[in-house]
């Protein structure tokens, strides 16, 4: 059989392209069914003749370049769009083409008669022909569809979320989706939404890649955040995997699993490790407080290392979430950036003198200089106010006797091996519950001393029930029950020790009787309390927890007092928040149970009851408040007592970081106070006071001056380091966020209204100040989008998140997004090529050519990536061009039909018109590419000229 006897048992849909050896190319116009032969009625423009074939006649007549349309034999299968003709083959005597299509980017060889021939947006332009009277609201249509499908891809902020993002959200998200490459550190300052950035990022790979393997590695505190955050927020269900879990997986089960949740600490452990590195290969792999990721030089790596170390082969997607990357080790961050690109080895040993490498691995985003959608700055910045509180001649007393007391408890320690150790840290342990409050120590002490009581015969040294990982474990210090937990032992630590402790107890009892500083702290809060301010309070123990908690209900009766403890599970927690944002005006959180919880929503003021040996937890405690949608200005009391060595110590470690802040902060001759603000965060994060209280076991508070100074020296290097190394990393700039545009659901709200009429839909009434639509549908439309309007012909929809998501009507508010299937349905029906408007005359501001195309990028292996629409202007007779967005944005807003402007020019000068701008857009293309990206495609979706009115 010849190749012009190819049996034809498929019918060439309407428009395909077929080839006759006498007639030459055609169009087929109709076809039909004549007993066993199949006929297609053809259109021979070289002969100007219409005439029936039966298909065995005819061969296929497209040729490379041609553009075709998707026409499935099928009742279930979409129309992949669409596509370029590259290649026509014959394979087991069936002709078939390869085309590549314009919405995916993606190549497939399709049956010839499956397609149809379009004249699309180039032949359209040189033949100076445009779609009708209304062609200039089609061509706003169809471009304004196109930057939405686009917008989206390379965002996800149009998908069906229960967040509105923000700017410098969607901007990260985009960057990294227009990188090339997926491994990333995210340094954004605390409170700016990573987990949404995450989301975001998730939202918009998995409308390229359906079933995507996500793993996230987290501290154990935030899986379970993790996991509300993915689910509530972005309709991703994830599990948390619990130690059973891991250890009963089999590794052929792995493979069901596509979106877990582990802690760290549980994930490190060798055998559970080992379970991991055999669930195969993950999309992409996040590590949030990546600062853990700890490999100091000449010493071996810490197990949180290795674990991502082990995983690194196991995705091409790592990201690392953290707000503190350098932390003043500078072979440590350069160990942590080589997990994410080891590719870059040799960069990263030279980043002081090639800080642009920096730049490559490593996003940022500041407090200061987040804006929202209208530009306004996010955060209004905050005030921290010292409040000394002075000390009665009873609790100097009792401080005298402490301080005794914990030093006789060193000298014991000072023996050495598993029980001094222990010792050692149960002195520790008592010294921080001693700055917190006189409930929380003398909670301790008397749980000490009936212990003591009680043990009457000789215990082992094993018996203290605390070894060396106790006292170094991570996290230890934000136990806030650990004053209940060490106190296991019975025997005396040292002689005498249950007398110190009587007379301890004695002092306590009276100075609770006279405690000047929980005076102070209710006194300074009276006004909070007459006006109505709620107010959060942070202390680090529940013994302190405890004994607030009571003052206020017995100051303040009826106030209503919340709290959260790390004994809390989550949905206690919820419960206790929702009574704070109602009724109570108080909330009274510990550290571990305030971790990862948001307080902004009805309050902006916050007191720390008690300052943490671990600085950077009071930046960590400002972050339930100082964050965004936080309306006012953030207030934040640090109480002080003068009684003891370590609050001197912190005091003073306060008052440097401070002046150093002030001194930074100054910029030229003005103050930049969002500025101190984040410094003294980043100096606050970067002070390893905890390191110099434990390790002066003498409390001299002159030696711990000069370590303190050494200390803070050393935060301000690191912090200047961290600066001038990431000098070249971009954050959030809304000029050059403008440069690429921005398309929100006002755009998509225009669409929508504009789209309507070309589909038979009648608006029959504008609801809730016009951001709802009730619409009539035609019949025909009945049951077509059953899962979302059921059968009814009359529905109610909306672009705004929040209305949709609060309004309870009848019928329901439909929200129009990319996860609907009707708005879906409406973005196709505009891109394609039925719906016209690929070319237009319009009106504009100067005279010229406007082009509109895809641009398209691919990784090493051919996988269509990210695609961008680029807007190009070419002036009347010239050859400079503009990408400006605001021209495209213009046209998105609404267009005047222009006149006629192509009479008496001729097809060549047209063609060459389209041909320069073609080779413009085919520069852009190319100068975008890099390593990690490569071109894809590049298709003109629609063109116009532009007449002056």
């Amino acid at each position: 059989m010849t190749a012009e006897q190819i049996a034809g048992t498929r019918m060439p849909v309407t428009g395909c392209v077929v080839a006759h050896r006498q007639f030459g190319t055609g169009r087929v116009l109709r076809g039909k069914h004549e007993g066993n032969t199949t006929q297609v009625e053809v259109h021979w423009p070289e002969q100007n003749l219409v005439q029936w074939h039966n298909t065995s006649d005819l061969t296929c007549g497209f040729r490379v370049g041609y553009v075709v349309q998707d026409s499935p034999h099928s009742n279930v299968r979409r129309s992949m769009g669409t596509g370029t003709v590259q290649e026509v083959r014959t394979l087991a005597n069936h002709q078939q083409v390869l085309v590549q299509f314009h919405s995916t980017g993606q190549t497939r060889w399709i049956p010839y008669e499956s397609l149809a021939h379009v004249r699309d947006s180039y032949y359209k332009y040189i033949e100076g022909r445009e779609d009708g009277q209304d062609s200039a609201e089609r061509f706003r249509l169809k471009t304004l569809a196109f930057a939405l499908d686009s917008w989206n891809q390379i965002t996800g902020a149009l998908d069906r979320l229960d967040v509105d993002p923000l700017p410098h959200q969607i901007d990260l998200v985009r960057r990294i989706l227009t990188s090339g490459q997926g491994n990333w550190l995210i340094a954004d300052d605390v409170g700016l939404g990573k987990t949404i950035e995450v989301g975001l990022l998730l939202s918009a790979l998995e409308r390229r890649r359906k079933d995507l393997r996500v793993l996230i590695v987290c501290p154990a505190g935030l899986a379970l955040q993790w996991r509300d955050e993915m689910q509530e927020r972005f309709r991703k269900p994830f599990e948390v995997f619990t130690s059973a879990q891991i250890q009963n997986l089999r590794a052929e089960e792995w493979a069901i699993h596509k979106k877990v949740i582990v802690s760290i600490d549980l994930a490190k452990l060798e055998d559970r490790k080992n379970q991991f590195l055999q669930s195969g290969y993950w999309d992409v792999v996040v590590f949030d407080e990546a600062h853990h990721l700890s490999k100091q030089p000449h010493q071996a790596a810490t197990l949180r290392y290795n674990l991502a170390a082990d995983l690194r082969p196991q995705t091409d997607s790592f990201l690392f979430l953290t707000g503190t990357p350098h932390q003043g080790h500078h072979e440590q961050f350069v160990n942590l950036l080589l997990l994410l690109r080891p590719d870059l080895h040799h960069q990263f040993l030279n980043m002081f003198v090639n800080q642009d490498v920096i730049a490559e691995v490593i996003l940022r985003n500041r407090k200061s200089q987040v804006t929202d959608a209208n530009g306004e700055f996010l955060f209004r910045g905050q005030d921290t106010r010292l409040v000394e509180v002075a000390v009665s001649e009873l609790a100097s007393q009792f401080n005298t006797e402490m301080l005794s007391y914990l030093r006789s408890g060193y000298d014991a320690a000072a023996t050495g091996g598993s029980t001094g150790r222990a010792i050692g840290f149960v002195m520790t342990t008592y010294r921080k519950l001693a700055s917190s409050s006189i409930a929380a120590i003398e909670g301790a002490l008397q749980r000490r001393s009936n212990r003591i009581r009680e043990a009457e015969k000789a215990i082992a040294e094993a018996d203290f029930g605390i070894t060396e990982s106790d006292a170094y474990e991570d996290g230890t210090d934000g136990d806030d029950d650990l004053g209940r937990r060490v106190d296991v032992a019975g025997r005396a630590f040292f002689e005498n020790e249950l007398a110190q402790i009587e007379r301890l107890l004695k002092l306590a009892a009276a100075v609770k009787q006279d405690d000047r500083k929980l005076d102070e702290f209710l006194d300074h809060i009276k006004p909070l309390r007459e006006s109505g301010q709620k107010l959060l309070i942070f202390t680090e123990y529940r013994g302190t927890q405890a004994y607030l908690v009571n003052a206020l209900n017995a100051r303040y009766p009826g106030c209503g007092v919340a709290q959260i403890n790390g004994g809390m599970v989550l949905r206690q927690k919820l419960d206790s928040i929702s009574q704070f944002n109602s009724q109570a005006q108080f909330m009274v959180s510990t550290e571990a149970g305030g971790e990862g919880i948001n307080l902004h929503e009805n309050c902006h003021i916050m007191v720390n009851y008690d300052l943490p040996w671990n600085p950077s937890r009071l930046v960590q405690r400002a972050g339930r408040l100082y964050r965004y949608g936080q309306s006012e200005r953030v207030i934040v009391f640090n109480l002080m007592s003068k009684d003891g060595f370590d609050n001197q110590l912190i005091s003073l470690m306060l008052s440097r970081l401070d002046n150093i802040a002030n001194d930074m902060a100054a910029v030229g001759q003005e103050f930049n106070e969002g500025l101190k603000t984040e410094i003294l965060g980043g100096l606050l994060e970067r002070v390893d006071l905890a390191a110099i209280m434990a390790a002066n076991r003498d409390m001299h508070i002159q030696k711990s001056e000069e370590e303190i100074e050494e200390a803070v020296a050393f935060a301000k290097s690191a912090l200047e380091h961290q600066e001038i190394l990431f000098r070249s990393v971009e954050g959030y700039d809304p000029q050059r966020a403008a440069v690429f545009g921005s398309l929100g659901t006002e755009q998509a709200f225009a669409f929508l209204q504009g789209i309507l009429p070309f589909k038979g839909i009648t608006v029959r009434n504008r609801l809730y100040e016009g951001k709802v639509l009730e619409l009539e549908l035609p019949v025909a439309m009945q049951g077509q989008f059953e899962s979302e309007f059921g059968r009814r012909t009359v529905v109610r929809v909306a672009v705004d998140r929040q209305l949709h998501r609060t309004i309870n009507s009848n019928p329901p508010v439909t929200p129009m997004d990319f996860a609907s299937e009707f708005f879906r349905h409406l973005i196709d029906f505009a891109q394609s090529p039925e719906f016209e408007g690929m070319f237009t005359h319009i009106t504009g501001s100067e005279t010229g050519t406007l082009g509109v195309y895809r641009l398209r990028w691919q990784n090493d292996q051919g996988e269509p990536q990210e695609d961008e629409m680029l807007s190009l202007f070419l002036p009347e007779n010239q050859s400079t061009h503009s990408t400006s967005p605001s021209f495209l944005a213009s046209i998105f807003e609404g267009v005047g039909q222009g006149e006629i402007s192509s009479q008496g020019e001729t097809a060549r000068e047209r063609k060459q018109r389209m041909d320069n701008l073609k080779r413009l857009a085919d520069k852009e293309l190319a100068d975008r590419c890099t390593e990690h990206r490569h071109p894809n495609d590049l298709v003109l979706l629609a063109a116009a000229d532009i007449t002056t009115a």
